[in-house]
């Protein structure tokens, strides 16, 4: 019986230097990440608002991270796509998400879809306000224009947006509602193909982010603005509530998530890297030549903001004609 004893022995021993051996594995793991370039998965086109902010902070990526940062994007169904892919991502910190708000919220309300807690926040970096714009040689001069011509021809002014349930679209239904119009909604794989639409003549407004129609000012006019007060970037644009349309309030929040189920320690060491970069004074400067408002919040701020838009954009979906 002792030599079985002695085996036996032998055996529960091998296990736990194994099993202290995994442990001791997956910290120096965490303590190493990064120790090799990193993904950043953009489901919009490229040229789009969030493409080209993310792209800005991948620049800098190396200084605060250490590893090169890769924009990779998957556009289609208005962010579905890429974050469908993304929700099924390995749980190590490796590939990780720009998320849209209200888009991955709005947008797992309406279907069956990737989950909003697929997403574990890291930072916030910034805030754009929904506008909507036509071709500086437009007939609309005004957004009174649009909406009286709607009235008159109702279902023929036709708007692009980034795809169903994605702000921009919920900033039309807003709209909708509040006018008692009917408008012609055409989804777009991203804002880059809707502005494009635009300037092709193929569609008569669009419902798109400040910071892109910021940078195509002598191509466009801006219509009005969705935000409470009016924005400093276009100060001379009035906003929908000025216009009697105060429901009209939508933005599009850009920040970095890793998937669900990444190890807090990476979490946290990504929070930290990220927060650092956004700091970045020369960052600063180059979002802002890029027409980016920044709205900088840590991990914490974020989750709150996550459950306090869930409950507003749930009744927000009640009350607007969803279509």
């Amino acid at each position: 019986m002792r030599p079985l004893k002695a085996i036996l022995a032998m055996m529960l021993l091998g296990a736990i230097l194994v099993i202290s051996g995994c442990s001791q594995d997956s910290s120096d793991s965490n303590q190493a990440f990064p120790n090799k370039s990193l993904k950043l998965i953009v489901s919009y086109s490229p040229g789009g608002g969030t493409d080209t902010q993310a792209r800005i902070i991948a620049k800098y990526a190396k200084k605060y991270l250490g590893q090169d940062m890769i924009v990779v994007n998957k556009p289609g169904g208005g962010g579905q796509v890429g974050w469908n892919y993304f929700s099924n991502v390995k749980k190590n910190g490796y590939i990780l998400s720009a998320y849209n708000l209200p888009h991955i919220i709005t947008q797992p309300m309406a279907y069956d879809t990737y989950s909003t807690d697929d997403f574990e926040p890291i930072v916030n970096w910034g805030y754009d306000p929904t506008v909507f714009a036509v071709k500086k040689n437009s007939p609309f001069k005004t957004l009174s224009d649009v909406i009286q011509y709607a009235k008159e021809h109702p279902g023929s002014v036709t708007i692009g947006h980034s795809g169903k349930y994605v702000g921009q679209h919920m900033a039309i239904l807003q709209l909708e509602e509040a006018a008692g119009i009917d408008l012609k909604a055409i989804a777009f794989k991203g804002a880059s193909k809707a502005t494009a639409s635009l300037l092709g003549g193929h569609i008569d407004v669009v419902s798109g982010n400040l910071s892109g129609m910021h940078r195509r000012n002598d191509d466009v006019r801006i219509l009005a603005v969705a935000s409470e007060k009016r924005h400093h970037f276009e100060p001379d644009v009035p906003t929908f509530k000025e216009l009697g349309y105060p429901s009209v309030i939508m933005s599009t929040d850009r920040g970095i998530a890793a998937v669900k189920g990444t190890p807090k320690p990476i979490i946290k060491k990504l929070e930290h890297m990220f927060h650092q970069l956004l700091q970045d004074k020369q960052f600063q400067k180059e979002m802002k030549k890029a027409g980016a408002d920044l709205m900088i919040m840590k991990r914490d701020e974020v989750m709150k903001v996550f459950e306090r838009r869930t409950k507003k954009y749930e009744e927000l979906l009640k009350t607007i004609h969803a279509k």
